[in-house]
């Protein structure tokens, strides 16, 4: 290996060189290093002026006193080499020559420490792969305990870096799981580098196979495809949520990760692959209605929890007892939105816009059954297919049309009082028509005219809600603006997103949203997202904190049901609450396995802030400490 090394720098060390250089190196390759060493040892010692290759004449001086066995003048020699020639081309020829001599002089952690210098810092592909050759070798075979220990700590560049990991294999290899670990913990904070990322990462996987207490957990997601931005970073998130698990207990948690493409057939093929594997005692995913109950039905009878991440469908968990709904359903959501607008807002009149999905249309219909119930009024409901890009020419238009004429009937009743005054029978101070004065924009004949409409201003709907798609939410501002109505706007957490309402901050009346977490106002510890980005290359966004929090409710779980599924599905049922980084958990509803806790929040001077929240006990003001009585569901 060596002497195949040594020719690969010849062509280098050649290149327009003296003639006594040239035939230095000949006598090398022909083992001649007596003759060889006095002709080097001459060159080395002129000037740079007399000789421009002077550093490559001291690097092959060096090379003849290894290869003559003077291990120690030649080590000596080589650490001068830097100081001696700061800038010659050699140095990181220098880092896999040091590596060779304390190879020859019975030291693999020095050699070992070289040599991945070496790989760390040259440019030739082929010394590269050697050097890293000759790393992997001599950590994985030639250093004993002492020397892992000192490797391991030595230093946290990419140099060390690379002989960290590669200790952390080796005393994984030889059953030291915890060492592994700790090793691993430490280098977390400073591995930058995609190649050693990717390697830091499958170590964790291979320390959760490697040991008998393992956590196999079943991974469900779109990594490819439509939905594949949405399945990628929750699956990092998953990953994120099981090395932090891991550093803190003995128990291990090994990931059995599976694309489904968002496709149904795939999403049952993979549950036949999870129901013959007795390993795996729970599964995260999929992530669309229609795939979870594909899934449900292969794994119905197998003790396997289902955990759906996205699935927010009414009644989805009675299809099987192994589903648990990670997200509050549609129907919570709405409920909860029309009993705070009704009971706490104090809004009697509303409007719906939505999409004629059966996202959309389960929204809206469970808010207007719930707002009849608390005794208010759904003036209009209206959907449209695909996105909202024009919904004023039907819907604006005809609530629109409602209000003018609700206005035009009060002008009238108020005209009655004008002509009363006349008889004496009210004062003069009761005769201003307010009515008149709004609808002066547009009177004619004593009627509005309906074709310039859009300059009166109408107020008599007190909230609209909007249960829109993520992507909607422009098309539904820009119209709101341009149709005049001052009206307080619900949403769902499709509206949440600050950016978009920041730069259109004049278009936005009032605005109250439902979600199913804190994302919107929760402040993030800054250590977790520094850690996540250093890991992953990103920030941890929804999906991210998803997947995080999807996983630790498992593993929180899985401390008291060991390798159990069944028991898992039981410590499951009997733990009524989950905390993550942005989700929380409170289970309910008619099976127990529905996520019961949404959140209010309003957004003011340009940002959200929590306004309360729904739980299984009723409705909680952030006003007030008290808790209100829970309120009737219908």
């Amino acid at each position: 290996m060596r002497n195949r090394l040594l020719i690969f720098l010849i062509p280098f060390l050649l290149f327009g060189a003296r003639p006594e250089f040239k035939e230095g190196v000949s006598l090398y390759n022909q083992g001649s290093y007596w003759e060889a060493l006095r002709i080097f040892a001459e060159l080395a010692d002129e000037s740079t002026t007399l000789n421009p290759q002077r550093s490559a004449s001291a690097y092959m001086r060096v090379r003849c006193y290894n290869k003559l066995g003077f291990s120690q003048r030649a080590l000596m020699l080589a650490r001068d080499f830097p100081r001696s020639y700061p800038n010659s081309e050699y140095l990181d020829d220098l880092e896999f020559l040091l590596g060779e001599i304390h190879l020859d002089l019975g030291d693999p952690r020095e050699a070992a420490w070289y040599f991945a210098s070496s790989a760390a810092t040259t440019t030739d592909k082929k010394i590269r792969k050697a050097a890293r050759e000759y790393t992997e070798s001599l950590v994985g075979t030639a250093c004993v305990s002492a020397d892992l220990h000192a490797l391991a700590g030595r230093a946290v560049n990419r140099t060390g870096q690379f002989v960290a990991l590669l200790v952390a294999e080796r005393f994984l290899k030889e059953g030291k799981r915890g060492e592994a670990i700790d090793i691993l913990f430490n280098l977390r904070p400073y591995i930058r580098d995609d190649d050693l990322r990717k390697r830091a990462i499958n170590l964790y996987g291979k320390i959760g196979s490697s040991t008998v207490d393992t956590v196999h957990v079943a991974v469900v997601l779109p990594l490819s495809g439509a939905l594949g931005s949405i399945g990628t970073p929750m699956l990092e998130g998953i990953r994120f949520a099981a090395m932090t698990y891991m550093d803190s207990t003995r128990q291990v948690v090994e990931l059995h990760v599976y694309d489904n493409k968002s496709k149904l057939t795939e999403s049952i093929e993979i549950a036949r692959q999870v129901r013959d594997n007795p390993q795996i005692i729970a599964q995260i995913g999929p992530l669309t209605n229609e795939n979870i109950k594909g899934t449900a039905a292969v794994l119905e009878g197998h003790s396997i929890p289902i955990i759906a991440p996205t699935a927010t469908e009414n009644h989805l968990s009675n299809l099987s007892k192994g589903i648990f709904q990670f997200r509050a359903t549609r129907e919570r959501k709405a409920i909860a939105l029309a009993e705070y607008a009704v009971q706490t807002l104090a809004m009697e009149t509303f409007a719906i816009i939505a999409p004629s999905t059966e996202y959309g249309q389960q929204f809206a219909d469970n808010f207007a059954t719930r707002v009849d119930g608390l005794g208010g009024s759904i003036q209009y409901q209206g959907w449209y297919v695909g996105e909202p890009t024009d919904v004023s020419k039907v819907h604006f238009r005809r609530i629109r049309e409602l209000g003018l004429e609700e206005l035009y009937l009060k002008f009238q009743a108020d005209s009655l009082r004008l002509d009363s005054l006349l008889t004496g029978m009210i004062t003069e101070g009761d005769s201003i028509n307010i009515y008149e004065e709004q609808l002066a924009p547009i009177m004619k004949k004593s009627r509005p005219s309906r074709g310039d409409s859009l300059k009166v201003e109408l107020s008599h709907i007190d909230g609209m809600f909007f249960p829109i798609h993520k992507g909607n939410m422009l098309y539904i501002l820009y119209q709101l603006a341009s149709n005049n109505l001052n009206t307080h706007i619900l949403g769902d957490e499709n509206w949440l997103d600050k950016e978009v309402l920041k730069k259109n901050a004049s278009y936005l009346p009032e605005l109250t949203l439902v979600a199913g977490d804190r994302l919107g106002f929760q402040q993030i510890n800054k250590s977790f997202s520094d850690e996540y980005v250093r890991i992953f290359k990103h920030r941890p966004e929804q999906y991210d904190f998803m997947g995080y929090d999807v996983m630790g409710l498992l593993l929180q779980a899985s401390q008291y049901a060991g390798s159990s599924g069944n028991r898992l599905w039981n410590v499951l049922m009997n733990s009524p609450n989950y905390e993550g980084i942005v989700h929380q958990v409170q289970w309910g509803g008619g099976t127990g396995r529905e996520n019961d806790l949404v959140f209010l929040m309003d957004y003011a001077d340009k940002a959200f802030e929590l306004t309360g929240y729904y739980d299984n006990s009723g409705f909680f003001s952030m006003d007030s400490t008290q808790t209100e009585p829970p309120s009737e569901l219908e």
